[in-house]
């Protein structure tokens, strides 16, 4: 809800006189072939005198003109006029400015403000019927006139509510239809245009007002645009927060959008329990530790009132967000900052333990057969999304701002280039393929030609061209939807073989985890992800070796055999072998114990194997080959030793990788001895440990 409290400083007078200025010019833009824009002011007051809005005027401004050129081809049951039939002629002003304002900054399309106009004409309906003494939208009651309206609505026939159902893994939620909220949207719009003090001091703060004008960070991709200060009942507190959070977003304490959208929720949430009429005086300055108490019990049963899980770590975010606060506020010595210390305010246990819901989900590898196997069956605009996150690993928010300079050449090979926000990683680089370089490129080719400094002043390579996300990246959640309807229209299924839902983040741990299935290091994980540190990175690591030891397992359930004292084999069946086995196995699995010719050996774990350096048969004579070996007897011998010698060396690259040095010259003398008993026997040669062999 957005409160018109400004405009009641107003006189009717006045407020006419703001209208009838909106309304006395209007602005002309053309796109130059250079893709610049030039925009012309004109003083004309055709809006302000005319009620009806003729299609001559607006398809002889360029910025109108294509469209309405379309739009007047197919002119079956098609409207050439925009109408403003009011017998208040204040409220038909209003209209006006609204019109005027959302079709100037092409938040509303023209073509379709020609062909609906049944929103308007209720709302005109609606105020002759139930407000005729109004002078205009502006001295409403919204709350009050929003529940007539619908009412009123209900009654007449119009369905006002619809069930917005997401498709997957969410309930059903039932919002008001674009007939029963446009009442509410109107008089909310009028009020923000005609609402002239300065940004930093209203109670909602709009993105869209500040981001143009103020260089701070936000999601760029996403949807939330309000910072909201209207519920907080104290106006000392609400102006203490504001100047707080304008303190963080532009000063040198760094803070985004998004965490100060955060900010204001948590703390207007506290001001509220620590203040619920609004005239406390003081309550800052003067905080108890019971304050304290009173809000986590706030937190408590707001959480079960409204059937919430979470609460703990709800409580442990909050906690921490009024700790600062309330830390920076001594720190700066504000007039209210609290005269008792921090420590005597919040204890340790006021932070309840954080669960850590960081955890891997990669893609199963037969739901990414199925999504590629349909992937010409997905929205257009999602497809190279897909394969970008797919072949990078990029962050969902970092594939929407890419820009057409993203692409580069580095020794005759392709690289995305690009700077990572959640990191701050400037200019970071990720190898890519022939095949995503072409899909970047064919990209860039479309914004060259299809977009405008007026469209996509930032060169976005996934824009929106129109609308009230003009020249903004797509929105994330647009992305996740259009997979989600394949999944259901093309019954891609996962391994429980129910419908598959995709998240976006999941193509991030499938590239990763891929990476480190297919022999990558940590550090290698670690810079192409453009992670801070290795500890995220590790996640993928457990995950990757969890994934093999359940792979390991199954084999071994299928047939596991042991020597038997008399040295036969017997099969183990998966019963019998405890934790202890298996962790020994799969250590030794893991190239913690290294394989020798025969087989790996389990003693090596732990280095107490009397032949760790050779086999026994060329070592157990006092480190001696055996006397009753013989090689070069069988015409197997040589194939023999040539396996050896294939063995050892990948043995040898092995312990090098992992870093095992220790064994790697041990080896290296092993594979030496090998490499001489096979050059001599390829020469026909036979060696003996002893040429007569006595009892």
């Amino acid at each position: 809800m957005m409160e018109a409290h400004f405009t009641k400083s107003y006189s009717l007078h006045e407020y006419e006189a703001k209208l009838r200025a909106i309304l006395s010019s209007y602005t002309r833009k053309e796109i130059l072939a250079d893709g610049s824009v030039q925009e012309t002011i004109i003083e004309d007051d055709y809006l302000l005198m005319n009620d009806v809005w003729k299609f001559d005027f607006f398809v002889n401004l360029p910025q109108f003109r294509k469209r309405l050129l379309e739009y007047r081809e197919n002119p079956v049951n098609h409207i050439f006029s925009i109408t403003f039939n009011s017998v208040n002629p204040i409220l038909n002003l209003e209209l006006k400015c609204l019109y005027k304002l959302k079709l100037f900054s092409e938040e509303w399309a023209i073509y379709s403000s020609f062909q609906k106009h049944t929103h308007r004409y209720r709302i005109i309906n609606f105020m002759r019927l139930f407000y005729p003494k109004s002078s205009s939208l502006k001295e409403l009651d919204i709350d009050e006139a929003e529940e007539k309206y619908v009412n009123w609505l209900r009654e007449t026939g119009i369905e006002v509510t619809e069930e917005r159902k997401y498709r997957i893994g969410r309930p059903v939620e039932i919002r008001k239809v674009r007939t029963a909220a446009f009442l509410r949207s109107s008089y909310n719009s009028i009020m923000h245009y005609l609402d002239d003090r300065p940004l930093w001091i209203r109670d909602i703060w709009r993105l869209k007002d500040f981001q143009d004008i103020f260089d701070f960070e936000y999601h760029k991709s996403s949807p939330q645009g309000f910072i909201r200060f209207d519920s907080i009942k104290n106006d000392t507190l609400k102006q203490i927060l504001k100047e707080y959070i304008k303190d963080r977003l532009l000063g040198k304490r760094h803070m985004s959008w998004h965490s100060a959208q955060a900010y204001a929720k948590t703390l207007s949430r506290l001001f509220n329990v620590i203040s619920p009429t609004g005239y406390e005086k003081k309550v800052v300055r003067n905080l108890e530790r019971k304050d304290i108490l009173s809000f986590i019990e706030w937190a408590h049963c707001y959480y079960i009132e409204n059937k919430l899980n979470g609460v703990d770590n709800y409580l442990n975010n909050c906690m921490g967000i009024i700790q600062k606060f309330l830390e920076e506020l001594q720190l700066i010595e504000h007039r209210e900052a609290p005269k008792k210390s921090i420590r005597q305010l919040i204890n340790p246990e006021d932070f309840p333990k954080y669960t850590q819901r960081r955890q891997v989900n990669s893609i199963p590898d037969s739901v990414l057969e199925q999504l590629f196997g349909n992937l010409h069956h997905l929205h257009p605009e999602v497809i190279p999304i897909v394969w970008i996150t797919f072949k990078t690993g990029l962050r969902i928010s970092d594939v929407l701002t890419l820009t057409d300079k993203c692409l580069i050449t580095l020794n005759d090979s392709p690289y995305l280039q690009l700077d990572i926000s959640k990191t701050k990683v400037h200019n970071h680089r990720i190898p890519i393929d022939t095949h995503l370089a072409d899909i970047i490129s064919f990209l860039i080719k479309k914004c060259e030609l299809e977009t405008n400094r007026d469209n996509n002043p930032k060169r976005y390579l996934f824009v929106r061209l129109t609308g009230s996300r003009k020249g903004r990246p797509f929105i994330q959640g647009f992305v996740r939807e259009q997979l989600n309807i394949l999944a259901i229209t093309r019954n891609i299924v996962g391994e429980d073989g129910e419908i598959y839902r995709f998240r976006m983040h999941e193509f991030r741990h499938t590239y990763a985890v891929k990476l480190l299935n297919n022999g990558a290091d940590i550090l290698t994980v670690q810079e192409l992800l453009a992670h801070a540190s290795p500890e995220m990175t590790m996640v993928y690591a457990k995950y990757s070796d969890d994934s093999k030891r359940k792979e390991f397992e199954k084999v071994l359930a299928s047939g596991a055999f042991e020597f038997s004292q008399n040295g036969l084999l017997q099969k183990i069946e998966p019963d019998q072998l405890n934790k202890e086995s298996l962790d020994s196995l799969w250590q030794n699995h893991k190239l913690n114990a290294i394989d020798n010719p025969y087989g790996t050996c389990l003693a090596r774990l732990n280095g107490k194997c009397p032949f760790i350096n050779e086999p026994p048969c060329l070592s157990c004579n006092n480190g001696n080959p055996c006397n009753d070996l013989a090689i070069g007897l069988s015409d197997l011998d040589s194939e023999k030793y040539q396996l050896h010698i294939k063995t050892m060396t990948r043995t040898i690259e092995l312990l090098k990788k992992n870093g095992r040095i220790d064994l790697v010259k041990k080896n290296e003398h092993l594979l030496k001895k090998y490499t001489d008993i096979e050059n001599k026997i390829m020469q026909g040669s036979i060696i003996y440990g002893r040429s007569q062999r006595t009892e």
